[in-house]
C-alpha cells in the first residue's frame, strides 16, 4: 500500500485552504454577533436542556456559541444525557454525541468540544478525499482541483458546523481508501463507523462488497465467445453487455471464496446490532421516530422521487428550495456523466446514496436538506475536476471557472449567514 500517511506538499496547500475558510467563517461569525441576536427557531425541554450548556463568557459568545443552531441542539442534548425515546432523539446516530460527550467533559465545553471534532473531521475529509481522487484519477491537479471544489460547494460550511456531516464524509473516504488499497478489514471497520455516525453508513456494504466484486473493473472484462472467436467488429452492443456479465458472475463465485466479502457484512451487522439495542432498551426505532416526532415517513426510493414529483408541482417555494433544485439537477447531470467517465464502483456508490435520500418520503421542504447531503457525493466533486481540467490551459475556460467558483463562495457565504441568523438552510 501507498505511503499516504506520511505529509506531502499538497497536503499543506489543502491545511491553508481549510485555514482559509475557517477564517472566514469566524469572522462571519464575529460580524453576526455584532448584531441583536435572532430569535432562536428551535424551542422545548431539548433547546433548554442544550442551552443549559453553553458558556456565557465572551470569548465563547463571540467564537462558539454563535454555532448554537438546529441539529446541534439536539448533538448536545443527545452528548448531555443520552436517548429518550419520548422526544425523538434516536433519530440521531450515536457516534458524534458519544465524542462530544467524551471531548466535552475533558475541555469544559460542549459546543467547543463539537466543533473541535467537527473542523478535525473536515481536515481529515479534506485530506482524504485528495488521496481518494489521487488513486482514481493519478493526477496531482485534477485531484486538488476536486478539494477545491469540495470545499467551495455552497453547503459546505456544514462541515465546519457542529454536524456529522464532516466526521461521516472522513470515515466513508476512509474506507474507500482501504478498499481501493484492499485492505477490506479497515475498509469494513471504517464503514462500521460511518454506520454509527450516520444512517446512511449501512450502505457502504453494498458498496464494499461491489468494489470487492469488481475490483478489476467491469469495464476491463474480457469479451469471450462460446464455441471460439469471432472475428474483431463484429461484436454487437447486447453481445458484450452478456459476454461481460456472464465472465463477471463467474469470476465474482470465485471471488466469494476469498474471506475480504466479509467486511461488507460489518456495517450491515453494526446497523441491525444498533437496532436490536435501541429495541433492547425500550427506546423504540428509527423510522418510527422519524414518523412519530419528525414526520417523515420512509418510502422506497421511486415511492419517494414521485412524491417530491407532487410538492414540485403543489406547493409553494421558499428561497432554499430554488438552490436545493438546482444543486439536484447539478448532481444528476454529474451522476449521469459519471458512468461514463467514473470508475463503476464510484457511480454505485451516488447511485445508491441518492437513492437513499429519496427514501425519506414526506420531508418538510421540497428537497429536504438534500443541498447538505450532497456533500457526501464525492464522485461528484472528482468528476467536477476532470472536466475542468479539459482545455484548463485556455482563457474561455479559466474565465469560466473562476466564475463558477465565486458564485459558489458567495453563495456558501450567503447561506453561512442565513444560518447564522436561524434561518432554515438544510
Amino acid at each position: 500500500m501507498r505511503k499516504i500517511f506520511s505529509w506531502k506538499k499538497e497536503w499543506t496547500s489543502i491545511l491553508i485552504l481549510f485555514l482559509f475558510f475557517r477564517l472566514l467563517y469566524s469572522l462571519l461569525g464575529v460580524t453576526s454577533t455584532s448584531r441583536p441576536d435572532p430569535v432562536p427557531l428551535a424551542g422545548g425541554p431539548v433547546y433548554q436542556a442544550a442551552a443549559a450548556l453553553l458558556k456565557t463568557d465572551p470569548v465563547s459568545h463571540v467564537l462558539v456559541n454563535i454555532w448554537f443552531r438546529w441539529d446541534t441542539v439536539w448533538y448536545l442534548k443527545i452528548a448531555a444525557s443520552g436517548f429518550n425515546s419520548q422526544d425523538g432523539s434516536i433519530a440521531f446516530m450515536p457516534l458524534y454525541p458519544w465524542l462530544v460527550r467524551g471531548l466535552g467533559a475533558l475541555i469544559g465545553n460542549a459546543l467547543l468540544a463539537a466543533l473541535i471534532l467537527s473542523n478535525l473531521a473536515c481536515l481529515a475529509a479534506l485530506l482524504l478525499f485528495y488521496e481518494v481522487a489521487l488513486f482514481e484519477v493519478r493526477d496531482r491537479d485534477i485531484a486538488f482541483w476536486g478539494t477545491f471544489f469540495l470545499a467551495c460547494f455552497p453547503t459546505s460550511f456544514f462541515l465546519f458546523a457542529a454536524y456529522t456531516d464532516s466526521l461521516f464524509l472522513a470515515l466513508t473516504l476512509a474506507a474507500w481508501l482501504f478498499s481501493r488499497s484492499g485492505k477490506w478489514l479497515s475498509a469494513g471497520l471504517f464503514a462500521s463507523l460511518a454506520t454509527l455516525c450516520r444512517l446512511q453508513g449501512a450502505l457502504l456494504g453494498l458498496v464494499l462488497l461491489w468494489a470487492f466484486l469488481a475490483e478489476d473493473g467491469v469495464e476491463k472484462l474480457p469479451i469471450i465467445h462460446a464455441g471460439g472467436s469471432k472475428p474483431q467488429g463484429t461484436e454487437t452492443g447486447e453481445t458484450v453487455i452478456n459476454t461481460r456479465v456472464a465472465f463477471f458472475m463467474v469470476r465474482s463465485l470465485k471471488k466469494l471464496k476469498k474471506p475480504g466479502w466479509l467486511a461488507a457484512l460489518l456495517p450491515v451487522l453494526t446497523f441491525a446490532g444498533y437496532a436490536l439495542w435501541l429495541g433492547w432498551a425500550r427506546l423504540g426505532s428509527i423510522p418510527a421516530a422519524l414518523e412519530t416526532h419528525w414526520g417523515i415517513f420512509t418510502v422506497m426510493p421511486w415511492t419517494g422521487f414521485g412524491l417530491f414529483l407532487q410538492r414540485l408541482v403543489s406547493t409553494p417555494r421558499v428561497f432554499i428550495d430554488f438552490i436545493d433544485l438546482s444543486l439536484l439537477v447539478l448532481m444528476l447531470i454529474l451522476l449521469f456523466i459519471g458512468v461514463f467517465r467514473l470508475n463503476s464502483t464510484l457511480s454505485f456508490y451516488s447511485v445508491l446514496t441518492l437513492a437513499l435520500f429519496f427514501m425519506r418520503g414526506t420531508p418538510p421542504h421540497l428537497l429536504d436538506s438534500f443541498s447538505r447531503y450532497f456533500l457526501t457525493l464525492f464522485p461528484a466533486f472528482i468528476l467536477l475536476a476532470l472536466m475542468a481540467a479539459k482545455n484548463a490551459a485556455s482563457l474561455k475556460n479559466r474565465i469560466l471557472r473562476v466564475s463558477l467558483l465565486s458564485i459558489s463562495i458567495g453563495l456558501q457565504i450567503f447561506l453561512l449567514m442565513g444560518f447564522l441568523d436561524w434561518r432554515w438552510i438544510a
